[in-house]
């Protein structure tokens, strides 16, 4: 399966919308908000593609010389399949390239499969935050240094 990677335009918000809705059926971010993060980090949206589909997508946020990856989301039918891998992997290059020396991020504290995936890449647990989501829920925050 070819994983696709490339910059997020305004056409995809449709699509993106639908993979939001999906992961997120409760506490998804707006269209608004995407139009806003895209005009503020363009740069650094980025949309994964199976063949013609959207399949993924992640949003960081740039300000030298720290990042912090605000949203991550895999249409749940291809989950497991290496698309957030891709992105995030396509993600750290740009970083590498662009000489930014950390990367932070907030995962919820329930999320086992993201903070393994997270892991995985090297970040590291910093600290919990007591409810930190909408629901109350506690947010783990997690950091990787870029070298």
């Amino acid at each position: 399966m070819l994983i696709r990677i490339r910059r997020f335009r305004r056409a995809d918000l449709d699509s993106l919308m639908e993979i939001e809705q999906a992961c997120f059926p409760k506490a998804a971010y707006p269209r608004d908000m995407f139009l806003e993060l895209y005009e503020a980090c363009g740069g650094m949206f980025l949309v994964a593609n199976i063949g013609d589909s959207m399949a993924g997508y992640s949003v960081v946020c740039v300000r030298p010389p720290r990042a912090e990856l605000v949203s991550i989301a895999v249409a749940p039918a291809v989950r497991r399949s290496g698309v957030a891998q891709a992105l995030l992997q396509r993600t750290l290059v740009r970083l590498r390239r662009a000489g930014i020396l950390r990367l932070s991020l907030m995962v919820r504290a329930r999320n086992r499969g993201a903070i393994r995936l997270y892991r995985g890449f090297g970040f590291r647990h910093k600290g919990r935050v007591a409810g930190y989501y909408e629901n109350g829920e506690d947010g783990i925050r997690m950091m990787l240094t870029l070298d």
